[in-house]
């Protein structure tokens, strides 16, 4: 039995899988929390801020599967940490979010130092929340882990005093094993009417197309997935976090679907839509663009799709790929059509730079300089085009890139989660120079923990993609552009070796040193910012 509820809520992360929390503690609860957790063997990771802390958690949830853990002082701590939790909010990933909570003041005293209402903050991204009295046990904690990591996976908190923390708890925090609905629907059988009709959709169509989403991650719904692709032989998209779920080598594969014009094109020869575990948070806002039916394959129900699906089959995904190809018959497309859409869509990430480095360049020599089974982070900004249409994945998970919230200061933090994750794995992490300077203190993390990661900046010195949107809009540059910086001169001074390549120098001779390097590193290459606009306009104009 654990003997405080500080110890319970370590025994409940450690069963539940957890192996380590990350963020910057306060001087209450939260230095018993982690003193518990160290008694339990789960690592404390010290970052230079809640917001990365946070986002490490949620990344480290969306690799390993155990909920991710984060924990915060009161007040400014607590505050810190609402851009992570919108990210674990709108991307579905589990996370324990531990608040140092002040103890209600006693009567007379004044004491609004650093007070605020904490679960009102958070009230509108947490699926959970909980504020133990001291000598309660950790059944509520053990609650609260739980309704994170079930659908749809997000983030719970967990308010904590220290007389809570520290107080004689009763009961257990042994591991619930729990039915839930939306597991138990998913291992009966499926509604034979919704099965009949996703069949006679698919028997009527000639061109389905498929769509996939973040539920085709896993390994089972991936490997379903590619099944159904060769099975039918039609084109298939996938979402940003799912690319990889089909090898993007795969001849069917045309490339990222994000609701955009340029890939919304692509649906134009297509006579039945097919969503596989496709969220639709997953999706830019907008008018919907296709006009034909819809077929829904979902592992849960209670999506709101852009459009009103014809049919919805709901269940695990490998069972509905299945059931949905007996007696499938080949689909209509050619090798020729197929080839042709994907063709269309890469020629939108072509870039011209007027005798300048372009995104496109870069992303082309990291490809060719990186070092095998590289997994790649990538942050909001006009890069991140480049990135994402050019990086070629194989497996889910090798790109990780925020989607639902799309926040900048995601690749760095996101960056050194898979490097703890998966320690001989190594990562790269493109970034544009905004977005690093978000959490460039990040870098000192990484060099302090060893991370085998390179951090590659696009330096345009300047926030290209709002630069562009503002450019459209025939609107004056203010507040987009920022002086020169020599990030690989701050990288050396936080720890990491860097390199820094002007916009005519040769690239690859310090990509290759650098991938050598068995710590972090960073290579600092300016960029063309005016190839952006012809690429926005393509893609999205």
């Amino acid at each position: 039995m654990a003997e405080t509820l500080a110890q319970g809520l370590a025994v409940a992360c450690r069963e539940r899988g957890v192996r380590r929390a990350f963020g910057v503690p306060g001087g209450a609860s939260s230095l018993d929390v982690i003193d518990a957790f160290a008694a339990e063997g789960i690592d404390f990771v010290l970052t230079h801020g809640e917001t990365s802390a946070t986002l490490m958690a949620a990344v480290t949830a969306e690799l390993g599967g155990a909920p991710g853990v984060v924990v915060t002082g009161v007040g400014p701590g607590a505050a810190s940490a609402v851009n992570g939790i919108a990210y674990a909010a709108l991307e579905r990933a589990p996370v324990l979010l531990v608040t140092d909570a002040l103890a209600e003041a006693a009567p007379g005293h004044h004491a609004l130092h650093q007070r605020f209402d904490q679960r009102a903050l958070f009230a509108p991204l947490v699926k959970g929340y909980a504020r133990p009295e001291p000598g309660e046990g950790p059944g509520e904690v053990a609650s609260l882990l739980d309704t994170a990591m079930a659908h749809p996976a997000g983030p719970v908190q967990l308010d904590l005093t220290s007389a809570a923390a520290t107080a004689p708890a009763t009961g257990t925090a042994a591991l619930a094993v729990r039915k839930r609905s939306t597991a138990t629907k998913a291992a009966k059988d499926f509604d034979l009417i919704a099965l009949a009709e996703a069949r006679g959709l698919l028997a009527q169509a000639q061109r389905p197309l498929i769509v996939a989403g973040m539920e085709a991650r896993g390994r089972a719904a991936s490997a379903a997935l590619r099944v159904l692709v060769q099975s039918l032989g039609c084109p298939v998209m996938t979402t940003y976090k799912a690319k990889g779920a089909v090898a993007d080598a795969d001849p069917l594969v045309v490339g990222c679907f994000t609701g955009a014009s340029a890939d919304a094109r692509c649906l134009d020869k297509a006579d039945l839509l097919i969503f596989f575990g496709l969220d639709p948070v997953e999706l830019l806002p907008g008018p919907w663009r296709f006009e034909g039916p819809i077929l829904a394959l979902a592992a849960h129900d209670g999506y709101d799709y852009p459009a009103t699906p014809a049919a919805v089959l709901t269940g695990a995904l490998d069972r509905s790929a299945v059931a949905l190809m007996e007696g499938a018959l080949p689909a209509g497309w050619s090798e020729l059509e197929i080839a042709a859409l994907r063709s269309r869509l890469r020629a939108g990430f072509a870039m011209t730079g007027l005798g300048q480095r372009t995104a496109e360049d870069v992303v082309s020599a990291v490809r060719h300089a990186a070092p095998a089974r590289a997994r790649l982070t990538v942050d909001s900004g006009a890069h991140m085009f480049s990135a994402m249409g050019l990086w070629q994945a194989d497996e889910p998970n090798d790109v990780l890139k925020s989607n639902g919230l799309s926040t900048m200061g995601f690749a760095l933090p996101a960056a050194i989660a898979s490097a703890l994750e998966e320690p001989t794995r190594p990562v790269i992490a493109m970034t544009g120079d905004g977005g690093l300077h978000m959490c460039l203190a990040e870098l000192a993390t990484a060099a302090r923990l060893g991370c085998w990661i390179a951090v590659v900046v696009f330096n345009d010195s300047a926030l290209s993609l709002i630069d562009i949107k503002q450019q459209r809009q025939q609107r004056e540059s203010r507040g987009v552009r920022f002086g020169d910086m020599d990030h690989a001169q701050v990288a050396e001074g936080l720890g990491c070796r860097g390199w820094r390549v002007g916009a005519t120098e040769p690239l690859t001779p310090a990509l290759t040193e650098a991938f050598a390097h068995d710590g972090p590193v960073l290579v600092d290459v300016t960029v063309d910012p005016d190839a952006y606009n012809a690429q926005y306009e393509s893609l999205r104009g």
